[in-house]
């Protein structure tokens, strides 16, 4: 039993050595005050749980209690204050604030903001995107530079339709069928 616990020890302690340059599982304090198993805490693939988090690449799930920040994200960046995304896959979620750069998936909170291309689905109360939005915008106030999809909200703005609906009490599109309209507008 003794020679079993020794080389269940031994094999432990190599595995990081095996295992290469990326960490399955990683626990962050702040930033990146963070211990990884194996060792690397910038690039994750597995899970990224902590207070608040900074790390380059996920690839799985990351949550922070206050603050979930990925450079590249494939797959889940979640937290209850803050969650940014540079560029990626999946869900970018957090209860206040959410932020990206080139996504596609799903960006909830309830201030969203995109400022390059985006493609899914942004709900919150207030969406902004400031670029391009294959997809819909779901919320209170909708703001977009280029829409390919769908508006629903209270009031919408696109300060340029593609190919798209804006569906709400005040929808404002100065390419639309009408600068600003009520209940819908719209480009084919």
């Amino acid at each position: 039993m003794k020679k079993l616990a020794v080389l269940v020890a031994a094999v432990l302690c190599a595995f990081p050595a095996f295992a290469g340059d990326k960490g399955i599982l990683k626990l962050s304090l702040w930033d990146d005050i963070a211990v990884a198993l194996p060792n690397n805490t910038q690039t994750v693939r597995g899970i990224d749980v902590g207070i608040g988090s900074k790390t380059n690449s996920i690839y799985g799930l990351q949550w922070d209690l206050l603050v979930s920040e990925a450079g590249e994200l494939r797959g889940i960046n979640t937290a209850l204050g803050v969650a940014k995304v540079n560029e990626g896959y999946g869900i970018n979620d957090a209860w206040l604030y959410a932020r990206s750069n080139r996504f596609y998936g799903v960006q909830a909170a309830i201030v969203d903001i995109n400022d390059g291309r985006f493609g899914g689905l942004q709900a919150g109360i207030v969406n902004f995107a400031h670029g391009t939005v294959i997809g819909a915008q779901l919320g209170s106030y909708n703001e977009v530079e280029d829409l390919h999809g769908v508006q629903l909200g209270i009031v919408n703005n696109a300060r340029h339709i593609s190919k798209g609906l804006q569906l709400g009490i005040v929808n404002i599109a100065k390419n639309g069928w009408f600068p600003v309209m009520v209940l819908v507008n719209g480009r084919f």
